[in-house]
């Protein structure tokens, strides 16, 4: 036996490859699922929790693979404790990610979905209406980045690629020699977020969540920003402190918000409640990585990342 167990369910296709490599893979619905810990040597992590005590509690563990680039479901500490290998699999959905941000800034700065609820509604806009007067240009406007790997980097071409747009990056583990692909970048480094969160008409979040990204936003910051700015949170739900944005969005603090992530996923009514009637925020499931050809991509990754490990090769992408 390999030791493989599948604690989430995955891509139809690449389930299959997964299932071809490991033919006695363990998934949902197998009899020992909810005994991993007791036989479990690879690990293949979607949206599960991971915490630190089951993490103590496994006998054979060696190695997890977390299906996409976060992993804060997974104890990673615990991991560095016990021994186990942990890896991620970055850039494979960094495109879509990019292209969502993208989405989410041009209908916020046009106001698409409430002007969207309007029309459904039957009335008739015209120019004195406060969604289409308060549509804003983003043409050579200014786009602030915070975090500089693959996804941000993505993210700052297609805002100069579409909206011609001037690029601030703050990001301080970024080297400055010019030995990364930021040197192909136009962009202006600033020092801190407070010094970027002034300037920007929109600040758009690429950081992973840590102890030293969460409630990386807050009101204060906010408050800085120019009243017609617009926030992007395409990262983890916790960079930003959600009630601080609620109350951001309710009070004029800034112009809107386009959120992908949330701390609460998926984010129901029951969690959120009349957050999600505000007319200035538009929203989207966490979906950078949902479209099929990037799951299964994902998927069949994740799979080789497990198998040359268990072969004995350097694990690939290692966090711990």
């Amino acid at each position: 036996m390999s030791g493989v167990v599948a604690l989430d369910t995955f891509d139809p296709e690449g389930t299959q490859y997964m299932r071809q490599t490991f033919p006695d893979v363990i998934e949902p619905g197998h009899s020992s699922h909810s005994s991993w810990p007791e036989h479990a040597v690879g690990l293949f992590v979607a949206k599960s929790k991971v915490t630190a005590d089951l993490i103590r509690q496994t006998k054979e563990l060696k190695f997890i693979v977390r299906h996409g680039a976060g992993y804060d479901n997974i104890d990673a500490e615990a991991c560095r404790e016990k021994g186990v290998i942990l890896c991620n699999l970055p850039g494979i959905s960094a495109l879509n990610v990019a292209e969502v941000a993208l989405a989410l800034v041009g209908a916020c700065s046009k106001n698409l979905v409430e002007v969207s609820r309007q029309m459904r509604a039957g009335e008739r806009l015209n120019k004195k209406f406060k969604s289409l007067y308060s549509a804003t240009l983003l043409t050579e406007k200014t786009f602030g980045i915070i975090g500089g790997g693959r996804i941000g980097q993505l993210t700052a071409k297609k805002y100069i690629g579409a909206f011609d747009g001037k690029i601030l990056m703050y990001d301080p583990y970024i080297p400055t020699d010019g030995t990364t692909p930021w040197s192909l970048i136009p962009h202006e480094r600033v020092n801190s977020i407070e010094e970027l969160a002034p300037r920007v008409d929109v600040l758009s979040l690429h950081v992973p969540l840590l102890p030293t990204t969460k409630d990386l936003i807050t009101l204060p910051i906010m408050k800085s920003m120019k009243p017609t700015a617009i926030l992007i949170n395409v990262a983890r739900g916790g960079v930003v402190n959600e009630e601080d944005l609620w109350s951001a969005l309710r009070g004029g603090v800034i112009a809107s918000a386009g959120v992908d992530a949330w701390v609460s996923e998926p984010p129901i009514k029951g969690v959120y409640g009349d957050v999600l009637e505000l007319e200035n925020l538009v929203m989207s499931p966490h979906i950078g990585g949902s479209p099929a050809e990037i799951q299964r991509a994902t998927c069949i990754s994740m799979v080789d990342h497990m198998k040359g490990m268990i072969d004995g090769k350097p694990p690939r992408d290692r966090v711990t």
